[in-house]
C-alpha cells in the first residue's frame, strides 16, 4: 500500500490539503457527524453558548508560536474565543504564560479551566505547575484548598503540603516524611525545610544521616552526599577537603589513612569506605589488597560493606577475581542489584552452583524474567539436570526476546514469524478513529510531544482490537513509533509489519550496498535508535532516524566526502541514514565484529575495547555481563530486531543468532 507520509521537515498544509489527505487515507468519513467527532475534553462541565468558531489549525499554530515567543497578548486573545476541539490548547498555554511571569493568583481561572477540561492530558500539568508556584510562594491556604490526595504522588508538592501542615502547627505528618528520608527516592527542593524541621525536631537522627550519606557515597552521588552533610553540626560530618581527597586521589587518601586507630571517627570510617570504593572503580585488585589488611580492624558491618562495593565495581570492571570478593561478604545481601552482578560474574566462570544459588535468592519478580529463567536452565543444564532445563527453556522460548530467541534455538527451532491479525471491524476501525482525531490532529500539524501525550492518554482505555486499528492508524501515516507502540500492547497474534516496519527502503537498500552491510542490521539500529521517527531528539542531544550527536554526524560528513554538509541537515533521513551508516561501517572495520560495533555505536568504541580486552569467552555470558545497563539491553534488542528483520526479507538460516554469537566469540 502507498504510504501518504506528514513530513515535519516542510510548511504545514493548508487545513483543506489535510482534510482532503485524511479523506483519502479513510481516518476520517466523507461525512461524519458532528457528535461523533467531539471528544469528552472538548465539552465543558457546564454547557456554554458557543459565541465563536472552532479552533481552526492556524489559530493553534498561532498560539503555540505566541507562547514559544512569550506573546502574551496575541496569546490571551486567542485562548479568550477558543472554542471545540483542542480548545484547551491555547487556554492552557495562556495560563502557563502567566505561571512563568509568576503570577500565581489565579484561582477562578484556574477553576474554569479544570471545570472545562477534567479529562485533558493538560490539566494534571497545569496543576502540577500551579501548585508548585503557590508553594514556592507560601501561599499555604490557596494550596492547602487545591491540593488532592492523588497530588501526593508527586514528591515536590507532597513536601509542599508538608510544609502547609506544619505552618498550621501540624506535625502528624513527622512519621511518613522520616519514612521517605529513609526511601531511595529523589529529593526536590521543596523537602528541605521538611528535612530540617526533622532534624530539628530529632525525628532524623545521626544514623539516619550516617545511613543515606553512605548510600549516596556508594553510588557517586557526590552533590547528594555534600546535601546530606550540611545537616550536621560544625566538625562532626564530612571534612570537606578529605572528601574532595577521596573522590579524586583515592589511593593518597588511603595511603594516609589510619585504619587501626581505635579513636578513630565516624566521619573517618566513612571516608576511608568511600575511597576503598572510588580506588576499586579504577583498580579493584589494588582495592582488594588494601582492604584485606584494614578491614581486619573494622567491624563486621563495615567489612561487609567494603567487601560489597569491592565485588561489584569488580565485577563492573569484568575482573576474574570478583567472584572471590563476592564470597567474602557475609551474610549474602539481599540487594537486587549486588546478586544480579554476582550471578553474572558467576556465569562467566560458568561456576553454576553458585548461579542457581544466587538466582533462588532473586527476588520472585526478577527470578522470573527470561533473562534470568534462561541462565537458570543453563545452569541447571550445567549440573546435569537436563530435564528440568529443558522444561525451562520451553517457557523462555514463548517470549518475544533476545533471551526467547536463543531458547528457541537451542530446543532446536527457528523463530517462525505469525501471520497477520484479522483486520478490526469497520466499527472498531470508526470508533478508534474518534477515539484518536486530537493525537491525529495534533500530529499532523507539527505537534509532535502534544500528539504523544495525547496518544498516551487515550491508549490504556483501548481493547486490543481497538489497539490494532490505532497501529494501523498511525502506519498510514509513517507515525512508526506511534504504530510500533500500539501493536506491541495488544494481546492479538502480533502484526509484524506494524511492530517491524520498513520504511525508507531505497535509503537503506543503497547505504547497506555502499558499506556492504545488512539491510536487516541498518534497521534494527534505527528501530532500536528512535522507531523510525525522523526527527527523534535523545536528551543527550542525539538527532534524527540513527540518533548521531551533532559532532558523530560532522565526523561522518567530513569522512564520507559528504560535501556542503549543514547541522540541519541530521534531520533528513536520506543524510542521516547515509551518515549513520559509515558509522557503522567504521565502527565494523575497527571493532572487527557487527555485534560490537552495536556495542561501540551505543557506549563509544572506547568503552567497546576495553570490555572485549577482559576477554569475550562464551558469547551470551559476555553480552550479560555488559557494564551498562542500557548497552546491554540495547546490543541485546538490536540482535532480536536483526533476526525478525532478516526473517522478513526472507534470508534468515537455522540458528542464526547463534552464528551470529559465534562470529563475535571467534575475534580474538
Amino acid at each position: 500500500m502507498a504510504l501518504f507520509c506528514i513530513s515535519h521537515e516542510v510548511p504545514v498544509l493548508s487545513g483543506f490539503l489535510i482534510r482532503f489527505l485524511f479523506l483519502l487515507l479513510g481516518l476520517i468519513p466523507w461525512s461524519l457527524p458532528a457528535a461523533d467527532l467531539a471528544m469528552p475534553d472538548d465539552i465543558p462541565a457546564t454547557v456554554q453558548p458557543v459565541s465563536e468558531p472552532p479552533l481552526t489549525d492556524d489559530e493553534l499554530l498561532r498560539a503555540r508560536r505566541a507562547f514559544d515567543q512569550h506573546d502574551q497578548t496575541t496569546l490571551e486573545s486567542i485562548a479568550a474565543r477558543a472554542q471545540g476541539q483542542l480548545s484547551d490548547y491555547p487556554r492552557y498555554w495562556a495560563l502557563e504564560e502567566r505561571l512563568i511571569r509568576g503570577n500565581a493568583y489565579l484561582v477562578p481561572e484556574m477553576q474554569a479551566f479544570f471545570n472545562d477540561y477534567p479529562n485533558s492530558p493538560l490539566t494534571p500539568l497545569l496543576r502540577a505547575h500551579w501548585l508548585s508556584q503557590l508553594g514556592q510562594n507560601q501561599n499555604w491556604k490557596t494550596f492547602e484548598a487545591q491540593f488532592h490526595p492523588v497530588d501526593a504522588h508527586q514528591p515536590a508538592l507532597q513536601c509542599y503540603h508538608w510544609q502547609a501542615l506544619f505552618a498550621d502547627a501540624q506535625t502528624d505528618f513527622f512519621d511518613a516524611a522520616v519514612a521517605y528520608w529513609r526511601s531511595d527516592a529523589s529529593w526536590p527542593d521543596s523537602c528541605d525545610p521538611v528535612f530540617r524541621q526533622l532534624v530539628a525536631a530529632h525525628r532524623l537522627r545521626a544514623d539516619d544521616l550516617w545511613r543515606a550519606l553512605r548510600h549516596a557515597l556508594s553510588r557517586n552521588q557526590l552533590r547528594k552526599a555534600r546535601y546530606i552533610n550540611s545537616f550536621f553540626p560544625p566538625f562532626q560530618g564530612l571534612n570537606e577537603d578529605d572528601l574532595n581527597l577521596a573522590t579524586g586521589r583515592p589511593r593518597q587518601f588511603l595511603d594516609d589513612a589510619s585504619p587501626t586507630d581505635t579513636h578513630s571517627t565516624r566521619a573517618q570510617r566513612e571516608l576511608m569506605l568511600y575511597a576503598t570504593l572510588r580506588l576499586a572503580a579504577h583498580d579493584p585488585q589494588a582495592a582488594a589488597t588494601w582492604w584485606t589488611d584494614a578491614s581486619a580492624h573494622l567491624g563486621p558491618e563495615d567489612q561487609a560493606w567494603g567487601w560489597q562495593q569491592i565485588a561489584l565495581q569488580g565485577a563492573l570492571n569484568l575482573n576474574p577475581q570478583s567472584l572471590e570478593w563476592f564470597q567474602q561478604v557475609t551474610p549474602q545481601p539481599t540487594d537486587a542489584e549486588w546478586l544480579i552482578w554476582k550471578t553474572r560474574v558467576a556465569l562467566r566462570q560458568q561456576d553454576w552452583a553458585t548461579v542457581l544459588d544466587t538466582l533462588a535468592h532473586l527476588p520472585v519478580t526478577l527470578a522470573q524474567k527470561p533473562v534470568w529463567q534462561y541462565w537458570k536452565a543453563r545452569a541447571l543444564e550445567g549440573e546435569y539436570r537436563s530435564a528440568e532445563a529443558l522444561a525451562l527453556l520451553e517457557r523462555v522460548s514463548q517470549s518475544p526476546s533476545y533471551y526467547g530467541l536463543l531458547a528457541l534455538e537451542e530446543r532446536g527451532q527457528e523463530l517462525r514469524l505469525s501471520p497477520p491479525p484479522a483486520q478490526p471491524d469497520p466499527e472498531i476501525q470508526k470508533e478508534t478513529r474518534t477515539l484518536l482525531e486530537r493525537p491525529l490532529r495534533l500530529y499532523r500539524l507539527g505537534l509532535l510531544p502534544e500528539a504523544q501525550r495525547e496518544w498516551n492518554q487515550i491508549e490504556p482505555a483501548l481493547t486490543p482490537l481497538q489497539h490494532l486499528a490505532a497501529a494501523q492508524q498511525a502506519f498510514q501515516l509513517c507515525w512508526y513509533d506511534r504504530s510500533i507502540h500500539s501493536a506491541d500492547r495488544t494481546d492479538l497474534p502480533k502484526d509484524i509489519t506494524l511492530l517491524f516496519p520498513y520504511p525508507y527502503q531505497s535509503q537503506i537498500q543503497a547505504s547497506a550496498s555502499q558499506y556492504h552491510l545488512s539491510e536487516a542490521w541498518i534497521l534494527a539500529v534505527i528501530r532500536q535508535e528512535s522507531r523510525f521517527f525522523s526527527v527523534a531528539r535523545s536528551r543527550t542531544g542525539a538527532q534524527g532516524l540513527m540518533q548521531l550527536m551533532p559532532a558523530t554526524a560532522r565526523w561522518a560528513a567530513r569522512r564520507s566526502g559528504l560535501k556542503n554538509y549543514h547541522a540541519e541537515e541530521v534531520d533528513q533521513p536520506d543524510t542521516n541514514i547515509l551518515l549513520g551508516t559509515y558509522y557503522l561501517n567504521h565502527l565494523a572495520q575497527l571493532l572487527g565484529n557487527p555485534i560490537l560495533a552495536t556495542m561501540g555505536y551505543n557506549a563509544g568504541p572506547l568503552r567497546a575495547q576495553i570490555w572485549v580486552s577482559a576477554g569475550i569467552g562464551d558469547p551470551r555470558a559476555f553480552l550479560e555481563n555488559i557494564p551498562f545497563d542500557e548497552t546491554r539491553d540495547y546490543v541485546q534488542q538490536v540482535l532480536y530486531n536483526q533476526i525478525v528483520y532478516e526473517q522478513r526479507l526472507h534470508t534468515v538460516p537455522s540458528h542464526r543468532l547463534h552464528a551470529l554469537l559465534d562470529e563475535l566469540g571467534a575475534v580474538r
